[in-house]
């Protein structure tokens, strides 16, 4: 696969070496994320949220942590249980923020296949992907718009497909 069809090669591009503090699932698609945010010049640090003390949350707190040293990214682990009823997913987001103000990072990214507009009036608007990917977007709609604001969906342009060749070539 070729680079230019990456985002980040001349435009949606950001400052060089902000900072951004992604989700961390451990799977080959948040490992995909990364490496599409370094190329649109993000220092990526990594996070793994669990949510509650149990076999499952500390494999996939491990499987994450794994893939972080694979990647060469620091990683965190994020202790969340006291946010375990609230959805899932905006617990996640809730606990990825607050180490992210804790770090002074201002952007969080997901692997989610979604995507973030911004209108004229600079307000974050979510949308389903155009991709043909399967629509996310419904787990992030309870977020609030300061989330919104500070959240960036690298996969939300791309079909699975795609993201599976980009994991061939990123070697994961």
């Amino acid at each position: 696969m070729n680079d230019t069809f990456l985002p980040g090669n001349g435009f949606d591009t950001y400052e060089e070496q902000d900072r951004v503090l992604m989700g961390l699932s451990g799977s080959v698609r948040s490992g995909v994320a990364v490496r599409i945010l370094q190329q649109q010049g993000f220092a990526v640090a990594a996070a793994v949220v669990w949510l509650a003390d149990t076999p499952e949350e500390h494999a996939a707190a491990e499987a994450a942590k794994a893939l972080a040293k694979k990647l060469d990214v620091e990683c965190l682990a994020l202790n969340a249980e006291a946010l375990a009823g609230q959805d899932v997913d905006a617990a996640r987001f809730a606990a990825l923020l607050t180490a992210a103000d804790k770090l002074g990072i201002q952007y969080v990214a997901s692997g989610h296949y979604a995507r973030m507009e911004t209108d004229t009036q600079g307000v974050s608007h979510l949308f389903p992907p155009e991709s043909g990917a399967p629509d996310e977007s419904n787990r992030l709609a309870a977020l609030s718009p300061e989330v919104l604001a500070r959240l960036i969906l690298p996969l939300g342009d791309f079909a699975p497909e795609d993201v599976e060749d980009m994991a061939k070539d990123f070697k994961l």
